[in-house]
This record gives C-alpha cells, sequence and structure tokens, in this order.
C-alpha cells in the first residue's frame, strides 16, 4: 500500500508541478481507485496523510503561500453518461431537482480573492487548504478584472486555460516547444517573471462564488451574481431538472468538438445551496458535485520512424511515424514533433513508447515519452531532405530552415498550400495533381498555374487525366482569379503573413499590395509597423496610462502650477510627495530619474504636445511584432517576390481590398476613432458583432483599453475596462446609444 501511495503522489507532482504527466487521467483514476480498495479491506494500514484524503497538490517552494478561505478540493469522476446519470439519482432523488451542468475545463485552477470589489490576491489550488499566491501574474490575463462593478467581497473559484487557436498563434511562434495548453496555461501561472506570463494569451473562467453579502439560495444565481460583477462565466452552463439531464448531457457531448478550449468532460453539481449544505463532504471532494470525464483524445504508441520534410516556407519539420491507433474517432499514424529541441527535450527515439494527443482540432502530436526504447539518440539532420542544402538557424530560433529559394519541396509545396480549399480554392487541383503537373514540369511557380489554360492538349494526354478533370481544374483556376484579396496574400505563402496579419494590414489601411509594398519600400518601415516603448523606462504600460490620467485632470495642472510658484521656492525645488500629486510613488520615481524632479520639469511634460509618444511609445499597427516586420519589409524587398506579384497581377488576381457593397454604402461617422468593447448585449451576440460595425463605418477597433481609445462600448457586467476608460476620459457608449448612432434604434 505504500508503495502505490508514494506512486499516485509521484504522478501528482508530475501533473500539478512539473506539468509533465506520465499516464492518463483514466490511468491514475484506476490507481487512486485500487489505493481506496486496498485501505477499505485494511483500514488498519490506511496512512493518515493517504493520497485518497487529499486532492493533488501544485504547490512551489518559489512562491509564498496562502491558506484558502474557501474550499478547494478535487471531484468524484464517473466515465461514461449511464454512470453520471446514476449519480444523479442517487444524490437528487427528487426528478425535480435541479442539476447545474459545465463543461469541465482543463486549465489551471485559480482561487481569485476580491475585497471591497478589488483583486487582493490570486491563489492556486495548491493542496487544497494552502496554494501559491500568484497575484503578479493573475493580474496579467487580459479578461481577470482587477475591479468588479460592484464593492463586494467575494472568492471565486476557476481555471486559466488557453484557446486551441491562441495555442497554436503562440506555439508556431515560439517554434512550436510546447505540448499542449493545458501544460503551457499552468506553467505560464507559476512563471517567475510577470512580465513573461503577460506575452501568454491566458483567459479564465469563473466556475464557483463565495461571496459575503447577500443571500443566494441557488448556484446559477450565484453565477448570474459573479456575472454581473465583470466577472467571465461560461454562457454554456446549462440548468436542468433531473429528469432532463440525460438530454442535456447528449447536447453538451454534441457540442464538445466545436469547443475551442480543452474540456475533459463535464462537471455536475446540484443547484440547490440548502441541499448541498446537507449533502456535505467526503474528505477530498463535496458529495454534491461530480465530474463525467470524457475519453481522453490520447493514446499509447510505438515509433517506428522519424522522418523529416521540407516546407513552403523551408522550415524542416520532423514527425513520428506511428504504430497505427485509434484516437477519438480516427486511425492515427503520423505525429508532429514539432522541431529538433522538441525531439531532444522529449528524448523520443526510433522504438519509444509514446503518448499521443489529438485536442480539439489540433493535428496528432507526440506529447510524453512512455519508454525510450532501445534505440539510440536521434540527431537532426544538417541537410535539407530534399535539396541537400546545409540547414540554418538563427541564434534566436527553435527551427532548422532550408535556404535555398529554389528547393524542389518548398516550391511543390508552396504551390499546394496556393491551390488549397482555405487559400484559393481551386477545385480540382488538389495535392496529388500539383505533385504530377509538378514533376511532369507544367508548374514550377505559383503563377504557372495561370498559365496552364495554355497547354490544354498536352494536359489531357496525361496518364490518368482527360477532358473533364483537366476541365474542372482549369475551371477552378479561372474562378478563383475572383478571390478576395484577403485570401490572395496569405496564400503567397509568404512567412509569417498568414490570414491574421493580412486582416490587420487591411485594417489599418494597407488594403491592397502596392500600398505594402509600398510602405516596405519606406526608411521607416520598421517603425511604422512596430510598437516602440516610451522614454521612461520602467513606468509600464498600466502605469503610463494612469500618468496621463492624471496629467489630463486641471486640478493636477494647478496643483503644479501653485507648486512651482510658492513664494520662496526656488524653481529647482523638489516635487511635492506622491501622495499630494495623487500619483503612485513608484511612477513618480521613475520620473525624476530621468530628470523631471520639480514641479516646472513635470508640468512641462504633463502639456507637451507628444506626451503620449513620450511616455508609451508609438503605438505602431497593433498585432504587428518585431520578428512579423522585418519579414513583411524582407519579402516585399524580394526580387523574386515582386516578380511573383507582377505575375499574379497580368493573371488578373485582385491585389487589392474591395470595400463590400455595404461598407460603401455606410456613413464613415466612426472614422478616426478607436473603440474597444466590454460586457454582454442584447443586440450583438457575440458581441465582435458590434465591432464589426465600427469597423463598417470607419472605425479602429482594439482589444484592450489604452491612452489611444477613443470610445469604449459598454454592456451589461462590464468589467475593468469600464474603470480604465473613464479614467482615461475615453467617451462611454451604451448599447442603446450605440443602436442610435448606427440608425438601428
Amino acid at each position: 500500500m505504500q508503495t502505490l501511495a508514494d506512486e499516485i503522489r509521484r504522478h501528482q507532482r508530475l501533473y500539478y508541478v512539473d506539468h509533465q504527466p506520465e499516464i492518463s487521467d483514466p490511468d491514475f483514476d484506476r490507481l487512486l481507485a485500487e489505493l481506496q480498495d486496498l485501505e477499505a479491506a485494511h483500514p488498519g494500514l490506511a496512512a493518515p496523510d493517504s493520497p485518497t484524503r487529499s486532492v493533488g497538490s501544485d504547490l512551489d517552494s518559489e512562491f509564498p503561500k496562502f491558506q484558502h478561505t474557501i474550499p478547494v478540493l478535487s471531484l468524484g469522476n464517473t466515465y461514461n453518461a449511464d454512470e453520471a446519470l446514476e449519480w444523479a439519482r442517487k444524490t437528487a432523488k427528487d426528478p425535480d431537482v435541479v442539476i447545474n451542468v459545465q463543461w469541465k475545463v482543463d486549465g489551471a485552477t485559480l482561487v481569485l480573492y476580491y475585497e471591497k470589489g478589488a483583486l487582493v490576491r490570486a491563489v492556486t489550488r495548491g493542496s487544497g487548504q494552502v496554494g501559491d499566491d500568484v497575484t503578479a501574474n493573475a493580474l496579467t490575463i487580459r479578461n481577470v478584472p482587477h475591479k468588479l462593478t460592484k464593492p463586494e467581497t467575494v472568492a471565486v473559484r476557476g481555471e486559466v486555460y488557453m484557446t486551441f487557436a491562441d495555442f497554436e498563434r503562440f506555439n508556431e511562434a515560439y517554434g512550436s516547444i510546447y505540448a499542449n495548453p493545458r501544460n503551457l496555461a499552468a506553467g505560464s501561472l507559476k512563471h517567475k517573471k510577470s512580465r513573461e506570463t503577460a506575452k501568454r494569451p491566458l483567459r479564465y473562467v469563473a466556475f464557483e462564488g463565495h461571496l459575503q453579502s447577500g443571500k443566494t439560495a441557488r448556484d446559477q444565481d450565484v453565477l448570474a451574481r459573479l456575472a454581473g460583477l465583470g466577472l467571465p462565466v461560461s454562457p454554456d452552463n446549462a440548468s436542468v431538472a433531473l429528469k432532463d439531464l440525460a438530454a442535456s448531457l447528449a447536447s453538451f457531448e454534441a457540442r464538445r468538438r466545436k469547443v475551442d478550449m480543452p474540456i475533459d468532460g463535464l462537471v455536475l453539481k446540484i443547484d440547490d445551496l440548502a441541499l448541498r449544505a446537507e449533502l456535505g463532504f467526503t474528505a477530498a471532494s463535496p458529495r454534491w458535485a461530480t465530474a463525467l470525464k470524457f475519453e481522453p483524445e490520447v493514446a499509447e504508441t510505438i515509433v517506428r520512424d522519424i522522418e523529416v520534410f521540407t516546407g513552403r516556407t523551408g522550415r524542416v519539420t520532423p514527425r513520428a511515424a506511428l504504430e497505427p491507433v485509434k484516437l477519438a474517432g480516427t486511425t492515427v499514424s503520423y505525429a508532429t514533433l514539432h522541431n529538433a529541441d522538441y525531439i531532444e527535450k522529449l528524448g523520443v527515439r526510433i522504438g519509444s513508447r509514446v503518448r499521443v494527443s489529438k485536442r480539439g482540432e489540433i493535428i496528432p502530436a507526440v506529447e510524453a515519452v512512455v519508454d525510450p526504447g532501445p534505440g539510440k539518440k536521434y540527431r537532426f539532420p544538417k541537410n535539407c531532405p530534399s535539396c541537400k542544402t546545409a540547414l540554418t538557424r538563427s541564434d534566436q530560433a527553435a527551427d532548422w530552415i532550408c535556404p535555398n529559394p529554389h528547393c524542389p519541396d518548398k516550391t511543390l509545396n508552396r504551390i499546394v498550400f496556393f491551390a488549397q480549399r482555405k487559400q484559393m480554392d481551386i477545385a480540382g487541383l488538389g495535392e496529388k495533381v500539383c505533385e504530377i503537373l509538378y514533376q511532369a514540369g507544367f508548374i514550377q511557380s505559383i503563377a504557372d498555374i495561370y498559365e496552364l489554360y495554355k497547354r490544354r492538349a498536352e494536359l489531357e494526354a496525361i496518364e490518368g487525366f482527360g477532358e473533364k478533370s483537366v476541365a474542372q481544374f482549369l475551371d477552378g483556376i479561372e474562378k478563383s482569379k475572383a478571390r478576395e484579396f484577403r485570401f490572395v496574400l496569405p496564400a503567397l505563402g509568404l512567412r509569417e503573413v498568414g490570414p491574421a496579419a493580412t486582416e490587420i494590414l487591411i485594417e489599418n489601411g494597407y488594403d491592397s499590395i502596392d500600398k505594402i509594398i509600398a510602405l516596405a519600400h519606406r526608411d521607416d518601415a520598421f517603425e511604422t509597423l512596430t510598437k516602440t516603448k516610451g522614454e521612461i523606462k520602467g513606468v509600464g504600460e498600466v502605469g503610463a496610462d494612469e500618468l496621463l490620467a492624471r496629467f489630463r485632470e486641471p486640478e493636477f495642472l494647478a496643483l503644479l502650477k501653485r507648486s512651482g510658484a510658492k513664494k520662496g521656492r526656488a524653481p529647482d525645488a523638489a516635487l511635492p510627495p506622491p501622495e499630494a500629486l495623487g500619483v503612485k510613488a513608484a511612477s513618480l520615481n521613475k520620473l525624476i530619474e530621468h530628470g523631471f524632479d520639480t514641479s516646472a520639469k513635470l508640468l512641462e511634460l504633463a502639456t507637451r504636445s507628444d506626451v503620449v509618444k513620450f511616455l508609451k511609445g508609438t503605438q505602431g499597427i497593433h498585432g504587428i511584432g518585431e520578428r512579423t516586420a522585418n519579414l513583411i519589409i524582407e519579402q516585399f524587398r524580394d526580387p523574386g517576390v515582386l516578380d511573383l506579384i507582377e505575375r499574379l497581377r497580368a493573371a488578373g488576381l485582385q491585389l487589392a481590398a474591395q470595400a463590400s457593397p455595404r461598407k460603401a454604402a455606410a456613413d464613415q461617422i466612426f472614422a478616426g476613432q478607436t473603440w474597444c468593447v466590454t460586457g454582454s448585449f442584447e443586440n450583438f451576440k457575440p458581441r465582435d458583432l458590434a465591432m464589426e460595425e465600427v469597423k463598417l463605418r470607419g472605425g479602429k477597433a482594439v482589444g484592450s483599453v489604452s491612452a489611444n481609445t477613443s470610445h469604449l462600448l459598454a454592456g451589461e457586467g462590464a468589467g475593468s475596462k469600464l474603470e480604465k476608460a473613464r479614467s482615461l476620459g475615453a467617451i462611454i457608449v451604451s448599447e442603446a446609444e450605440f443602436l442610435t448612432l448606427i440608425g438601428r434604434s
């Protein structure tokens, strides 16, 4: 029993602390169940600190500890709908008792403690009694409100997670070194530097609240109050009578594949809080809740071989050829290994037994090595597998790159990519057809696709082709000429110029290939594309926003004038203390360090026309980082790229965005304005639809409030953005006012 208990503790540490689990959740649960059975049979041998009596721990010795004021326990598990329904019937008994059903988000538990509406502490689950204080990191999570909409004192339990889309973008930018969203989210929450945590696209969802004021009889009402306070609550939560629970579980099951966040099951909870109190707790879990665990999209298999191939950008990517294994309803024979560093980190070899995952829409990936096997350590090739050119890698990059612009695999993969449905959507020109045409010499570049009509007779003579198949792809090629610019630009396969970057460029006025080329050739192209830091180092964006808000207040300027003009006070006399000025001491000290150490000098700074740029730097184009900016400039100056563009122009492709008829007809009433949105709305679900109305009328939509935000559209349950917008002097617009502005009142 002791050996089994020690093994369970080891797996708890691997999961909660190291974020590198070696076994699946069901396997862990089986070990725990085995120990529970042994302890039931031999109660005298059960240790007082048995893992069956506690939750797993994520405690880290380097973080301050905090004792939770609410129970932070784990849940019992069921593994199919029948088991879940049986639990509900035994627990609720009455068919009219309401059960709350929620997604079980696969992230990292975080408890937020608010006092009088202010976030004072954010703590990990830890041992269930004591957790790690990670407040500095939690403050960087974009949808965690620093202040609630009301001065409530409340403890909120929720989950920190990362959507699959955000994970893919972030992982791609960092060389695909992370195995899955859950591990990255948990690791980010425990990062030693909060500025690094701030770079990760973390999100938070609240699923439990303990309010100090006001009596609430039902859990669903608690969650509604949390949402009203500005906390993020899942819109998918359902409250159903026991008699309707089976249909609700089936509904959740039907939607699970479409959810863009890691989920590993459902949580079922009794809604009636009085009934919960009667049911109480076991040593490790509440009796009034359970989890319905989904079949994990993880499987174990053997690596038969490690293959590498060169993609359209020159990136050389390894993949594992696997013993075929069933995973998420499909047979998987290959899984990505991301890059050389990832192979090194995991220790993957030919013959290794590995754990493979397929989470959400992510392609299968090797997550962990279960048994390295007897094979030799894998050596990543030094030359391109296609053209044998020596591979290169910059100091900061994780990927090895083939630098040969004429590499056969790069060329073929660019052609295949260009023709795919998500790009130019050329019917009949699939991967196999592209490969045949490339090998036969008909297509040697993207532009050659639009010359194929000249060789129709030759094409029809190719074995396996014929009039019908040739007619199909020639017709598809012709139709692709009408494809919008927002598809054409990313279809070129240029590095870092995908759909997201294309939309950003178009939104910021670079809505044609000629404008982008002109920008790339400007001397200030890099500065125009990227955000630069302000002159005052160490203030930070939040501190700069607070200073700018204070600088705009007439009483602050009057205070500086009075302070500098007091009788007998020298012009270079020291500034009043921070509490008298109404600014934070840390920010004031930074200003003093940079020479703004008198009232006169600070008044001069506060009234400068370029004070925003001085404190915050240039905004650049939101969403374009330094790496992307450099690649845009480099590629749109490349003679080969420019020649390709001219050939596509001659072929008749759309190289400029066309204003939609609806946009052309809309009055550009928001031109020159920058809008942000917060809260929920009756007429805009999702609320991004409201920002589409802003862009339709010439405005710019941003995801966060800053000194450059001119308007905030505030709906029900508006969070910390509302308070920040008010402090910065932005115009606050209600839903009713917005509807009037756009003519939909």
